[in-house]
């Protein structure tokens, strides 16, 4: 009898050690924001951005969700290039609507754009953000989610 209590413990052990494991934590889905860093009403967006990571934010299916800016090139510099090609993002915000005028990829978008004046405080008199329609699948879920966020009021 006493032989059993050991073997016993040591088949509870074995049975018990898979239930043990950490989970795996799920990859988040970066959206990749293109905007001007030095724009009057910068820091009221960083403070939304700040807002919104600090929400949890996290898309249909439970993936969370993390916004990270585009700042590898200059916002004029961009504006000029071959956007499609150069600047890989979801989301962009602009300092207004004339800024997307000598760009195809961005005038394309523009027909989705929201304004998120009203979220930031400094700003002129229309600040259009939107997802570029290259975006797919989850990004671009995620990057609608953050510029539904933007167009919302405090």
């Amino acid at each position: 009898m006493s032989q059993r209590w050991p073997c016993l413990a040591v088949l509870v052990l074995l049975l018990l050690a898979p239930a043990c494991k950490k989970p795996v934590p799920q990859q988040p889905v970066v959206v990749h924001l293109f905007r001007d860093l030095y724009s009057p009403y910068a820091h009221e967006i960083d403070h939304r951005i700040l807002d919104f990571q600090s929400g949890n934010p996290r898309l249909p299916s439970g993936l969370p969700i993390v916004v990270q800016t585009f700042h590898e090139i200059e916002y004029k510099t961009a504006l000029k290039g071959n956007f499609d090609k150069d600047i890989k993002v979801e989301a962009v915000i602009l300092n207004s609507g004339a800024d997307a005028a000598d760009n195809p990829a961005l005038v394309a978008g523009m027909a989705h754009a929201v304004d998120i004046c009203g979220a930031a405080k400094a700003c002129p008199a229309s600040v259009p953000a939107f997802v570029l329609p290259s975006a797919t699948e989850d990004r671009a879920a995620a990057a609608q989610i953050f510029i539904d966020y933007l167009a919302q009021r405090k």
